[in-house]
């Protein structure tokens, strides 16, 4: 957001140096009261750029900003209680990251969740260097992903997201092509003739059943 205001060249309304100018002007005769048309031009761009910031934002959030009458307002909201580097919020974003497992979710979701929390901790004036984000990545990847790994690791220079992204997909591609190859030759592997057994060697097998039956009640020695 901050990007496109600056792009607009409205910025100075959010970050407070461009403030509202005085919604009345004195008339000619020094004594009535007139309208400004710079307060009303200066109202008509702030409530433009204060419905960008509304629809910008998740319904999480929404809460905090409910009372805020201009963009300014909502712009110093958001940082105080978003951009908090309180203690407490440093403490739960490291430990969301030591907690982070990867789960049945794909490679991207779980990246995703990862440098959310990196930013986070960026944002609050505590970022932390690449190498320990990397560290947390790999300690909470699933164990399919040990072996690479265990060869990222070993690198001098920590892997960039973007590259680290494209290691972990690649492995993941490869992965899961492997899985459907052995599954597929699973299913279309070719049946074992049966074995042609005449049915005189079938009934050969139940003869000692019938001789039996046809003696009961007697032994018969071998």
């Amino acid at each position: 957001m901050k990007l496109y205001l600056l792009g607009q060249g409205v910025f100075g309304f959010v970050d407070g140096s461009n403030s509202c100018p005085s919604p009345h002007i004195l008339a000619a005769d020094g004594v009535s009261l007139h309208v400004s048309q710079h307060f009303l031009h200066w109202k008509q761009l702030d409530q433009l750029i204060l419905s960008a910031l509304l629809s910008s934002l998740s319904m999480e959030v929404l809460h905090l900003i409910v009372d805020c009458p201009t963009s300014c307002s909502v712009w110093h909201t958001l940082e105080q209680a978003l951009a908090s580097t309180s203690n407490s919020c440093i403490m739960q974003l490291h430990g969301s990251l030591q907690d982070l497992r990867h789960g049945d979710e794909s490679v991207t979701q779980f990246l995703q969740k990862a440098k959310a929390l990196f930013d986070e901790l960026a944002a609050a004036s505590r970022p932390i260097s690449l190498a320990n984000f990397n560290l947390y990545v790999f300690r909470g990847l699933r164990e399919e992903f040990k072996d690479l790994v265990t060869s990222l690791v070993t690198r001098v220079d920590p892997l960039p997201y973007v590259d680290l992204l494209s290691h972990l997909l690649t492995h993941e591609f490869i992965h899961k092509s492997s899985h459907l190859s052995l599954g597929s030759a699973a299913i279309h592997a070719p049946l074992l003739p049966m074995p042609n057994i005449p049915p005189s060697a079938l009934l050969s097998h139940c003869q000692p059943a019938a001789q039996f039956g046809r003696n009961r009640g007697r032994f018969i020695g071998t």
